[in-house]
Order: structure tokens, then sequence, then C-alpha cells
């Protein structure tokens, strides 16, 4: 019963920061120096391994992993 509700959590929370990401962008200016594409993808694909294996049930050290690699895509 464990792995539905997950998955179902990980789908609301991708679904949440996709129309996120699209509300945001549609309302306000461009900034002027996005990050690579491929590296918020990358960052991405660690969020939903780290909710998908994440043994602790701790979704909070989930995004904060994926914040940090978010910090990094930014600097290159």
């Amino acid at each position: 019963m464990k792995t539905p509700l997950r998955k179902l959590r990980v789908l609301i929370l991708m679904t949440v920061i996709f129309v996120a990401t699209g509300v945001t962008t549609s309302s306000s200016p461009a900034p002027q120096n996005l990050p690579d594409p491929a590296c918020v993808s990358t960052c991405a694909g660690l969020l939903y391994q780290c909710l998908f294996n994440h043994e602790k049930n701790n979704d909070q050290a989930c995004i904060s992993v994926y914040h940090h690699c978010l910090a990094h895509c930014g600097k290159h």
C-alpha cells in the first residue's frame, strides 16, 4: 500500500513543480541568466530518484538535495 501512495505523492509533487514553473515564468519577465536546461533536468532526476528510493520517507531531505543541485546549475 505504501508504494502506490508514494508514487501518487511523487506524481502530485511533479505536477505542482511543472505548473508552478509555468505560472511563474509566464507572469514575470525572463531572468537574465537561466540555468542550463540539461542541468535542471539532471537535478529533477536526482529528486525523483531520491523520492522513490529514500527509505526514511523524508521528502524534505530530497528537496534539499534538489535545491542544492539547482544552486550549482546557475554557477556554470
